[in-house]
């Protein structure tokens, strides 16, 4: 029978494992993109044989959707906070706002070779990847959606039509994200996201 500590221990080997191939896999598809880069790249920047990567993984598409959730979830867990108490004014509303996407800015930073590839790539794989794209972009306009009525029910936003006007924020602010990977935009991302918080909260108004 198998100890309580070596089964820990066996657990913790597994998982190690798995981080080890997971970030091998995000240094080769920054690198190489994600259609050109075989398995044995994969293993070979991991240093194991390809008996561990399909232990831990079904194919390149597996490990490729891994990372991509993963990086969706850090993205999306920078608004946590700010549904965890929410803002009382627009002046909260508006700083929330700024310090979650700065955060979330920094990760994408961090990680930008990858998340080029997210955003080039994810969609042309297959059907079901590219709906996988569309739902982080949704995921990001309901939670941009939630914030605006809970603003407006309490009086620091104007009513609207909260759906259509979360959509367009987040459709801007996405489009931007991509024009800044791509490295047509060549602002500080915290400039970036002072002009697009701006915009957000103030159009094109008169100071």
């Amino acid at each position: 029978m198998v100890s309580e500590t070596r089964r820990k221990k066996d657990e913790e080997r597994k998982a190690r494992t798995r981080r080890l191939l997971l970030d091998a896999a995000a240094r080769v598809f920054a690198q190489n993109g994600y259609h050109a880069p075989r398995i044995a790249d994969i293993v070979a920047e991991a240093n194991v044989g390809q008996g561990t990567f399909y232990r831990n993984f079904t194919d390149k598409r597996d490990i490729f959707e891994t990372l991509f959730d993963e990086f969706q979830a850090d993205l999306v867990n920078e608004f946590t906070d700010m549904s965890a108490h929410l803002p009382s004014s627009v002046e909260e509303y508006r700083r929330a706002s700024a310090s979650a996407s700065r955060r979330m800015a920094a990760k994408i930073v961090e990680k930008r070779e990858l998340a080029l590839v997210f955003a080039r790539e994810a969609p042309t794989i297959d059907h079901r990847f590219a709906e996988k794209w569309s739902d982080l972009q949704e995921r990001f306009a309901q939670l941009a959606r939630f914030f605006l009525e809970h603003a407006t029910s309490n009086g620091f936003a104007r009513p609207c039509d909260t759906n259509l006007v979360s959509r367009a924020i987040i459709g801007s602010a996405m489009y931007m994200s991509q024009l800044y990977l791509a490295g047509q935009i060549e602002d500080d991302p915290d400039k970036l996201i002072d002009e697009l918080i701006d915009f957000a909260f103030s159009g094109i108004g008169p100071a």
